[in-house]
């Protein structure tokens, strides 16, 4: 779908005006010293390289579009290169007119005519600021209850859930960029190499391929900690380094992958089993994707192989179905199986339950209550499956849960992992790809990425 029909789809589905924010470059840490801007998402979805500082206006009345962009100065040409002209980007974009963002407020209040006007939040607060000030709408971007009127969120939603071949095309050349910096960290892995090392080897990879980090990297042989984004660590033998790691593109579509690793070499005995286990759930997670499948269910089938293994291992006592159930299984895989991909790594994730749950309630169980998704899987949804095994010290030492698992968790056994590798821990195994939903199953669009164990031990430290 072109953006041009992206917009004509949005238009047909609201019931009045609609303005949207591209959000403005951010300050690091003084005013002029700024991030590399990136587009709202939501605005990025509807027009092709948009501008610092642009807003558009949907109008559902007539079917127009006005697209408000920074005036042009000297300036812009002096530090910024030439910049294209209102003409050409009203010719570009095919929209309706283009007009000065600045003069934004006093164009809006002719165009609307007193109509009431919609918004949305986005990250850049003055923009943000500016779209309450123009609607009246109390607009929060960090509360999904106020990032916007429940009837747009449904529009948006409704186009940007189903991936169409032009996202795909996107997403499948960031698993390929992806694909080089995972493999380049595996060979780089030895001991005596710094977490630092490892993070500079894979985000260099993106860069080198015109690409950034779709989201902070995470990169530790701390794998229990599951969004470690500390790189202070040095790798040494018996370590697993746990990578979790995907490429955006220029045009904004993303992967989100995660795989481990011994350090080095071979897996320890312990290591092997984790791994295996892990891996074993992924993939029946993956075969069951399909149209209608409900994406829990996912969840709870792939809890219940993890239940099984970790018996097999000795760390859980009693059936996977009521080791599940209880929530016992939550000690060692505290989260949920996955998230929507697309033009942000937890795609939509912005519009909360409303889109994700769409009327499902949220379990408030430990472990379940993060499955960031309760949705009917359809054809054209691209959606990570990321089962994990984690010993971590908080969770398996906390008074209330060995009381609460008293007979379904051997805490004893657990403390054995604990103490491993000089008393770091074992650490954690996640083992993750992003998968599209199709009309007869499952694609992986990260399958590329080794993970067969022997494949991965053999690429270990081999650099």
């Amino acid at each position: 779908m072109s953006f041009s029909s992206r917009r004509q789809a949005l238009l047909r589905s609201l019931s009045r005006p609609l303005v949207l924010f591209s959000g403005g470059a951010l300050s690091r840490n003084y005013p002029a010293n700024t991030f590399p801007f990136r587009a709202d998402s939501n605005f990025l979805y509807f027009f092709e390289r948009p501008e610092p500082g642009s807003a558009a206006l949907f109008d559902p009345t007539d079917g127009s579009v006005t697209l408000f962009l920074p005036e042009r100065s000297l300036a812009d040409a002096l530090w910024h290169g030439e910049v294209e002209s209102f003409e050409s980007a009203k010719a570009r974009h095919g929209v309706t007119q283009v007009l000065e963002v600045e003069k934004l407020e006093a164009h809006l209040s002719t165009l609307a005519k007193g109509r009431q006007l919609d918004a949305l939040a986005v990250a850049d607060f003055k923009a943000t600021q500016r779209a309450r000030h123009v609607t009246g709408q109390e607009l929060q971007f960090d509360d999904p209850g106020k990032v916007g009127r429940g009837e747009v969120l449904d529009a948006i939603a409704s186009l940007r859930l189903a991936k169409g071949p032009e996202e795909l095309a996107e997403m499948r050349k960031t698993a390929v960029v992806t694909r080089e910096a995972h493999v380049a960290a595996m060979k780089a892995s030895k001991p005596g190499v710094t977490e630092a090392f490892l993070n500079g080897v894979v985000e260099g990879t993106f860069g080198r391929a015109g690409c950034v980090p779709a989201y902070e990297t995470i990169l530790s042989v701390r794998g229990e900690v599951l969004h470690n984004h500390g790189h202070e660590n040095t790798l040494a033998a018996g370590d697993i380094v746990l990578l979790d790691a995907g490429a955006e593109g220029r045009a904004g579509y993303c992967s989100d992958v995660t795989r481990c690793w011994p350090v080095g070499g071979a897996f320890s005995p312990e290591g092997r089993d984790v791994y295996e286990l892990v891996l074993k759930a992924e993939l029946h997670a993956i075969s069951l994707v399909k149209p209608g499948a409900r994406y829990r269910e996912l969840h709870l089938s792939a809890s219940r192989v993890l239940a099984q293994g970790l018996v097999d291992m000795g760390l859980l006592e009693g059936s996977a179905d009521g080791l599940v159930e209880s929530g016992a299984h939550a000690m060692f895989f505290p989260h949920g199986l996955g998230h929507q991909i697309g033009l942000d790594v937890h795609d939509l994730e912005a519009f909360g339950d409303r889109v994700h749950y769409r009327g499902r309630q949220r379990s408030t169980q430990f472990g379940l209550a993060y499955l960031r998704m309760d949705l009917d899987l359809a054809a054209g949804m691209v959606f990570s499956i990321e089962p994990g095994v984690y010993f971590v010290p908080a969770i398996l030492r906390s008074p209330e849960f060995r009381e609460r698992f008293k007979g379904q968790v051997h805490f004893d056994k657990a403390e054995r992992f604990l103490a491993m590798n000089g008393g770091r821990g074992f650490g954690g195994i996640r083992i993750e790809d992003d998968v599209l939903c199709t009309a007869t199953g499952a694609e992986v669009l990260t399958a590329a990425i080794p993970k067969a164990r022997a494949e991965i031990e053999a690429l270990a430290g081999q650099g």
